[in-house]
């Protein structure tokens, strides 16, 4: 006889609970604290303020106080103090824009550099809708070959054989160097060296390292080719993403605009200066054709030298690889197929990646733990090593800075000046106190007494008093239930207005995203 389990109040409450939180079921020692948190009084007051963490997977908790004083008085109009919060914390959002460490904050991260780049290519967010006329192309610059490796290749649209050699050669090191496999976009071998004795792993994390400067290089010839030079007519304005590749090499996708000079007024934006035809019609005089063969040119013909290096007494030689992509996105005619929003969705797409693609997902690499880099039969680990004995010599300590990331320190995601809006501002947008009109100034302790002199009854002050407490939720049971409130917000709206879109969201829709408010 089969006896049915006992079904008490309180295991069906750790049943929807598990459920709701997305969990198989809750065990007898409730080990991920569910139970525990909800049996804790002011669970719904939890719940509430864990969903203003957005879904973040590790937020940051802060422990303080927020006081709004009266300038001119020094009266205290409104205290804020965590100690009147659940778990007497503050949750904030970590902010990362990796994915792979938290989905929620890169997600936001993504959304804003969409609206960042589409912004400088369609107008709005402070950048005039004339800016759709002006001349602009998309730029892949790609690395060199540091050694043959293992890689998908398709035509017409079906997989062929990785590298297929009648002779079948073999390296120095007995490996052959051909493969007629067929590999699958999964594959685990696409991007590992057909012999890792053969591959210049020195070189590469060299070339990721010093990728930035090649890159400015790069673009000053562009300048140069172009006629964008501090007295020309125009000015080259642009936003640049950084993907890895599967071998572990960084390559550069680019967005590069042309504007008019106006050296008595650098921040307007306005497009390129115009000749006039016997006829009286207008003719531009720069076109994205003339952009397009001016970033070819200068991929093809920039390079750099490296200081000397012990293991490279007359420096590295760094130059871009052969794969140099530039496509039109726009030349004011209409019936272009490349449109601002491919654009800005692709660049914005690879902004919030980092090292996952390689295998490789790593803090930062300290003297203790390289040992777990030691194996040599991996791509990665010889990356992580040729960094840290490069590292060693002066001049050179950034590759053991940035060897988790395989040499490359500089940022995923950067514009030029007057691109179009910055990021700062996009987060700023958010915040409910900037939504009535109120101008916001920061001050350090050092400004008080000047505030105090001029302020009158309007001015107030915000001290704020934060420590750091720690990151992340306390237990797997918090995690789970944070995330599941914040999809329920997410899926609250008022009446009458639309459902959240499938693509990155609208100024309307941004401005719907809503922050605790109460700020660090």
């Amino acid at each position: 006889m089969i006896t049915a389990p006992e079904n008490t109040p309180a295991t069906t409450a750790g049943h929807l609970l598990a459920s709701l939180a997305g969990l198989d079921e809750i065990p007898a020692d409730d080990r991920f604290g569910l139970m525990d948190r909800a049996a804790k009084p002011g669970f719904g007051r939890w719940l509430d303020a864990a969903a203003r963490a957005r879904g973040c997977t590790r937020p940051v908790r802060l422990r303080g106080e927020v006081l709004t004083v009266n300038a001119s008085t020094g009266a205290v109009i409104e205290r804020f103090s965590t100690d009147t919060l659940p778990d007497n914390v503050l949750y904030k959002p970590c902010g990362t824009r990796i994915a792979s460490l938290c989905p929620a904050c890169a997600t936001t991260y993504r959304y804003d550099t969409y609206q960042l780049i589409k912004a400088g290519l369609a107008g709005g967010k402070g950048v005039p809708d004339s800016v759709v006329s002006h001349p602009a192309v998309f730029v892949t610059l790609t690395a060199p070959s540091f050694g043959v490796v293992h890689t998908r290749v398709v035509r017409n649209d079906k997989p062929q054989p990785c590298r297929v050699r009648r002779d079948r050669p073999v390296c120095a090191h007995g490996k052959p160097l051909s493969c007629t496999a067929v590999h699958g976009e999964s594959d685990y071998r696409l991007g590992q060296p057909l012999c890792l004795d053969c591959y210049d792993h020195q070189h590469q994390v060299v070339w990721n390292h010093l990728v930035a400067k090649l890159w400015d290089r790069t673009i000053l010839a562009v300048r140069r080719h172009i006629g964008a030079t501090p007295k020309g007519a125009v000015k080259l304005r642009y936003a640049k993403v950084a993907e890895y590749q599967r071998r572990g090499v960084v390559h550069l996708h680019a967005l590069i605009r042309l504007d008019a000079n106006l050296p008595g007024d650098p921040h307007t934006i306005a497009p390129p200066p115009f000749g006039i035809d016997p006829n009286g019609d207008q003719v531009p005089l720069y076109t994205a054709a003339m952009l397009k063969a001016a970033v070819e040119v200068a991929a093809r013909s920039t390079g750099l030298t490296t200081a000397p290096h012990p293991e490279q007494p007359h420096g590295w030689e760094l130059r871009w690889g052969t794969q140099v992509d530039v496509k039109v996105v726009r030349t004011g005619l209409p019936g272009e197929s490349l449109t601002e929003q491919h654009v800005a969705g692709y660049l914005a797409k690879y902004a919030t990646k980092a090292t996952e693609i390689t295998g490789l997902n790593a803090g930062r690499v300290t003297a203790a733990s390289m040992e777990a880099y030691a194996n040599p039969a991996r791509h990665t680990n010889r990356l992580i090593t040729a960094c840290w004995n490069l590292g060693a010599a002066d001049g050179w300590t950034g590759l053991r800075r940035w060897a988790h990331m395989l040499g490359f320190g500089g940022h995923f995601a950067t514009k030029s000046r007057r691109y179009s809006t910055t990021m700062g501002t996009l987060r700023a947008a958010r915040r409910p106190q900037h939504r009535d009109g109120a101008t916001v100034h920061a001050i350090g302790p050092e400004d008080l007494a000047d505030v105090g002199e001029t302020a009158d009854d309007s001015t107030v002050l915000v001290i704020n008093h934060w420590q750091h407490v720690g990151n992340g939720w306390r237990t797997t049971g918090d995690a789970a239930l944070a995330a599941m409130a914040a999809d329920a917000a997410r899926r609250r709206r008022p009446l009458g207005t639309p459902a959240a879109p499938h693509h990155p969201p609208t100024d309307q829709g941004r401005d719907r995203d809503d922050h605790h408010r109460h700020q660090t």
